[in-house]
């Protein structure tokens, strides 16, 4: 049974009624997700502002794409989550510079049995959120998905969709059941970990190089990846973050890392990375949820990230003011 959306006894709810969702930032990421949950029946909430909003409330959300468009017409859009009440399930999809700022309007969405799910990137955005929250730990989570804003309302996707969670400690908590059964019905790509740190680790190996020159050069991934001498800064990068997860205990296969690019290289080389967007549209980058994270994870465990620190660096010189 989902958790219960409102103050209502719980017993009488029936087990398949739709679940109260908020999508919390209705960019790239959270517009797919929440357009495959509000096809599906869920009663989904969307926030957005400014001309997002605008084209939300007018047009709906529009998915397009080869292999999974959607359209979900009209749409329940708010430009304040504080609207829509008590919800089941937050899904987080706000910059990670942003987390603290939503916190107080979180505050009368989010009951204890809520589940708050962070499609965000970097390792430390449920920490933030937790603490603000007074909540337990959350569930951890990371999302592989190629899209991106084309126009406000309209999601442009080029790969994959799926939302890998789980607990910290691995167990299959009654909160992991519920979300894997609402992902089952919704036809939500999906896999529960019982490593979760490794996964959010992994991606990091991948996000902070890739991001980070990206929004440097203003290339592809495809582009970085046929330039031997970003292809180099990408792998010695990725070896860094690798180093660091291992100095902190989240075991990371060093030995995958060619595999690794040449796999984007295949697959990904179209993308812009989510930095490179947020840089040719002029707005403050995720430099201190990537190759920020990784640098205060390194001073802890004592690694030395010359390549990290040198991104980090030409990063905030060019970063525009949040």
């Amino acid at each position: 049974m989902a958790p219960s959306s409102s103050s209502r006894d719980d017993t009488a709810r029936p087990a398949d009624a739709p679940w109260r969702i908020l999508i919390l930032g209705s960019g790239a990421v959270g517009g797919f997700f929440g357009a495959q949950l509000a096809l599906a029946g869920e009663d989904v909430v969307f926030v957005a502002r400014g001309e997002t909003l605008a084209a939300l409330q007018r047009d709906g959300i529009r998915v397009e794409s080869a292999s999974r468009a959607m359209h979900v017409r009209p749409l329940h859009v708010v430009g304040d989550a504080r609207a829509a009440g008590a919800c089941d399930l937050v899904l987080v999809g706000v910059k990670s510079h942003d987390t603290m700022s939503v916190v107080e309007m979180l505050r009368p969405v989010v009951l204890p049995q809520t589940i708050v799910l962070s499609l965000q990137n970097g390792i430390e955005n449920e920490a933030q959120l937790a603490r603000g929250l007074s909540l337990p730990p959350l569930l951890e989570a990371v999302t592989h998905i190629g899209a991106e804003m084309i126009a406000p309302g309209v999601v442009g996707h080029a790969s994959e969709g799926r939302i890998i969670f789980g607990e910290t400690g691995g167990a299959r908590t009654p909160r992991v059941e519920a979300l894997v059964g609402l992902f089952t019905r919704a036809g939500v790509d999906h896999r529960v970990s019982r490593n979760i740190a490794v996964m959010m680790w992994d991606k990091l190996a991948w996000n902070a190089p890739f991001n980070s020159l990206s929004a440097l050069t203003g290339l592809t991934v495809g582009a970085l990846l046929a330039d031997p001498g970003h292809r180099a800064t990408l792998r010695a990068a990725m070896l860094e973050v690798m180093a660091v997860a291992n100095a902190g205990g989240v075991a990371l296969d060093a030995t995958r890392v060619d595999d690794i690019l040449e796999h984007s290289g295949r697959t990904l080389a179209p993308l812009r990375t989510s930095m490179l967007q947020d840089a040719q549209r002029g707005r403050a980058l995720e430099r201190d949820a990537l190759t920020g994270a990784v640098l205060r994870a390194a001073a802890r465990s004592g690694v030395e990230v010359p390549v990290t620190r040198q991104l980090d660096s030409q990063l905030a010189r060019r970063s525009p003011p949040r």
